[in-house]
């Protein structure tokens, strides 16, 4: 399915259980009309990628992709194995707010999932909710603002608010969670030896060897940011690029296929 271009209320968040699924829900929605979500888990040993279009009551949109096979299922099957992946737990969500126009968009791109996706109500899906409300997820109340308040958040705005990482990944669509956590594990190490990242972009494809040698991931890293270190440059390269080879040999024994990181760019 196709994400409208929105900012992330949460990214790679674990969810442990069905209950912490329905609380970030509720954050989510309370961020505007609806919400998009992408989650991986698993069914039965079987990883799942999973991409979800919801307004505030109902389910109205969803598609599920085999990591391993490939094979991608909608329409009723897709809600059963969405409410066995929720109750088994855990599962790493990405969740997006969207408002009315984002709904309707996200309908408009993904009309052939929408129509083939039977119309469930939240708590049909997440039985949980149903302790809550059988009214769908609440909204918490508007709040009256004073002129102090204003006064305040005007202040706020003033500051200078530090630069956002960005994440690009350029990736085949079912190895994308993989390297999404991959590229987060690279801007956690990265602030570990002084470097403060603003820009992750990841390339990958699949190339496949001949006579029969099997499939390679081919991989390049590129890493933009301010370096807070005494170290020089090419030596934090170093251990950058040594940190990718031992990530790669662990995302191959996960994969099932060799990783290789054919190159590593950092640029200050």
């Amino acid at each position: 399915m196709k994400l409208p271009s929105v900012q992330p209320l949460e990214e790679n968040y674990l969810c442990r259980n069905m209950k912490e699924f329905v609380e970030l829900m509720e954050r989510t929605l309370a961020k505007g009309s609806g919400a998009f979500f992408k989650i991986l888990g698993k069914v039965d040993g079987i990883p799942y990628y999973v991409t979800v279009l919801i307004d505030n009551q109902k389910i109205i949109a969803v598609e599920i992709q085999d990591v391993r096979g490939g094979s991608v299922l909608t329409g009723k099957p897709a809600l059963q194995l969405l409410k066995e992946m929720i109750t088994a737990g855990p599962v790493v969500v990405d969740a997006f707010p969207l408002d009315d126009v984002d709904i309707k968009m996200s309908i408009v791109d993904n009309l052939e999932v929408y129509n083939a996706t039977p119309k469930m109500r939240l708590e049909d899906v997440c039985p949980s909710l149903r302790e809550k409300s059988g009214e769908g997820i609440k909204r918490p109340p508007e709040k009256t603002e004073s002129y102090e308040d204003r006064g305040h958040k005007a202040e706020e705005k003033a500051k200078p608010q530090p630069k956002r990482l960005t994440i690009s990944l350029e990736v085949p669509a079912n190895l994308e969670p993989y390297f999404r956590a991959l590229a987060n594990r690279i801007a956690k190490y990265s602030k570990s030896v002084g470097v403060e990242p603003r820009q992750i972009t990841v390339k990958a494809k699949e190339v496949r060897y001949a006579l029969g040698a099997g499939v390679g991931i081919h991989t390049t890293v590129e890493i933009e940011g301010s370096v807070n270190s005494k170290l020089p440059t090419g030596e934090i390269k170093k251990i950058l690029e040594e940190f990718l080879y031992r990530e790669a040999g662990e995302l191959s024994k996960e994969l099932g296929k060799r990783v290789v990181i054919s190159n590593v760019l950092f640029r200050t």
